[in-house]
């Protein structure tokens, strides 16, 4: 048995660490030791507020850590394992073994902790059917809309163009070499403008990742005829925008982009032929990861080898690095919408 902390929400808006006993692992599952976790400022602090849950609850769920312990029946896991988990801001937690995704060799650690924001990104691009050379705007660039645009840059469209409110963000969104990155507070006509300098009338591919539902209505005026506008974000602005003439008029595709509209993993069982006939079904399950269907296991798989190999660099969009011990004030930046935090990343180990 281990003592541990763990984040928790006592009350709307305030954040603390916790102490907890944490027993041995059962049958199916493994104890985990935190390395790094991430912070996710738009759905943590719906949490916070008590908007997805009834408060109290523990907090996080984007979590680099390592293996230690292994219960009954775990065979494709071992101890010193790094992992990404779908978990709680804690030290020490017990978790079930089939929500992990091993993490390569290699693979730069604290960009691996954005796993969970990076995977609903790219269930995004896939959702939308982006094909090369296509053109997209991605309306926000908090970081599920800055890794939006850079897989969507991987996945060859051209131009990509930004919008945010936040200078800063936009700043790292350049950086990470996005072709126009435009403030509409400061510039209302930049992307029509951007636009006309490319030559186009609209874009194939609208990502709408502001957390609101007023921007829809910008992103059917300049989404392309028989375009696609993928929705990102739940809000709670409360705010519906009328649309449908232009959806229909246009032709538009309106996509719902929610991750866990997906399965997380599919597991297969099959028939073998062996020394007799007729064949006869094959003993366990084997995991099933083929592009005819992209689980969120696999596509935690895709985004783990791409930041391996260094064509997906996050690194610009880390703005804060804290000691698990300075989680409650992390949070408090999550609660007060500080818009210094863009990507807050919590470090486990000393």
């Amino acid at each position: 048995m281990k003592k541990a902390a763990v984040a928790h929400i006592p009350e709307a808006g305030q954040v603390t660490l916790k102490s907890t006993l944490v027993e041995a692992p059962g049958p199916g599952q493994v104890l985990l030791q935190a390395l790094f976790s991430s912070l996710s400022p738009g759905t943590e602090r719906a949490l916070m507020a008590g908007h997805i849950l009834p408060l109290p609850q523990n907090l996080g769920y984007s979590l680099v850590a390592r293996v230690i312990d292994i219960g009954e029946g775990v065979e494709h896991l071992q101890q010193g394992d790094t992992v990404v988990a779908t978990a709680a801001h804690a030290e020490f937690q017990v978790i079930d073994a089939r929500t992990l995704t091993p993490v390569p060799v290699g693979t730069d650690l604290e960009q691996s902790a954005f796993f969970n924001l990076a995977h609903t990104a790219m269930y995004a691009i896939r959702r939308s059917g982006l094909q090369l050379g296509e053109p997209c705007v991605v309306l926000g660039q908090g970081l599920v809309g800055a890794i939006t645009a850079q897989l969507a840059r991987l996945a060859g469209a051209v131009p990509v163009i930004v919008t945010d409110i936040d200078d800063t963000r936009l700043a790292a969104s350049r950086a990470m070499g996005v072709q126009h990155a435009i403030n509409p507070l400061h510039d209302p006509d930049g992307v029509k403008e951007a636009l006309k300098a490319e030559g186009l009338d609209g874009v194939a591919v609208v990502f709408e990742a502001t957390g609101a539902r007023a921007p829809l209505e910008q992103a059917l005026d300049l989404v392309a005829e028989r375009g696609r506008v993928v929705i990102m974000s739940q809000s709670g602005d409360g705010q519906l925008p009328k649309f449908a003439d232009k959806l229909m008029f246009k032709g538009v595709s309106l996509i719902g982009g929610y991750i866990n509209s997906k399965p997380f993993a599919l597991y297969r069982s099959d028939l073998q032929i062996t020394e007799s006939w007729p064949p006869v079904m094959r003993t366990g399950l084997q995991r099933y990861g083929h592009s005819d269907c992209w689980t969120s296991d696999e596509d935690i798989r895709v985004f783990l080898r791409l930041v391996k190999s260094g064509r997906l660099d996050l690194r610009p969009l880390i703005s804060h690095r804290l000691h698990w011990q300075q989680l409650p004030d992390a949070y408090q930046m999550v609660w007060d919408r500080d818009p210094a935090l863009l990507g807050g990343l919590i470090h486990w180990q000393d």
